[in-house]
């Protein structure tokens, strides 16, 4: 799932993550930029030990696909009650996305991987996967834009098919913006 707003507050306590948003703890953190993101992600591996970070690109939609070849991971149209977005047939609220939770994991037992906040992944923005490396993400010391996947609450449900991408600048927050983690190097 991707990271609460009370998962942040940890970080903010801690002294390591400095962004303050604002919102309900059960909800996904959001407003954060790609560096917010890496704080985060620098602090939980800090705290245990383990190498957590922000998934590829491609880590990314494997998981959101969940064994499927579909637009979306529960087929190929926009099913109601499925994803949390402008058009997807659930609670609609233009200031922030629904709880965590309320709707139903994919195969992989993921939830929120439509909608919801679009997720920061650690590759650098290319326009394409041309020259792209055949195991993990596509970085750059001179990166100065980042993918986000998955769409948001403000997304139309065309935005949250598991093959969307979007773009934004690493150091800027938007607050559709959010992130999940993933373990190992």
């Amino acid at each position: 799932m991707p990271v609460t707003k009370a998962q942040w507050q940890a970080c903010v306590r801690a002294g390591a993550c400095t962004y303050r948003p604002d919102g309900p703890d059960d909800l996904p953190v959001r407003n954060v930029s790609w560096n917010d993101a890496q704080q985060y992600v620098a602090w939980l591996s800090k705290l245990t030990s383990k190498p957590y970070r922000l998934p590829s690109e491609a880590e990314w939609e494997y998981a959101a696909r969940a064994g499927t070849a579909t637009a979306y991971w529960w087929g190929a149209q926009m099913v109601p009650g499925f994803a949390n977005c402008k058009g997807c047939g659930t609670p609609h609220d233009l200031e922030k996305p629904i709880q965590i939770g309320l709707l139903p994991p994919n195969a992989f037992g993921l939830q929120g991987m439509g909608g919801g906040v679009a997720e920061w992944v650690q590759d650098c923005w290319h326009s394409n996967y041309q020259g792209a490396p055949r195991v993990g993400a596509w970085t750059s010391p001179k990166c100065r834009e980042h993918v986000l996947r998955g769409g948001s609450w403000l997304s139309e449900p065309a935005d949250i098919q598991v093959s969307s991408r979007e773009h934004y600048d690493t150091n800027v927050r938007y607050p559709a913006h959010g992130f999940r983690v993933a373990l190992g190097e």
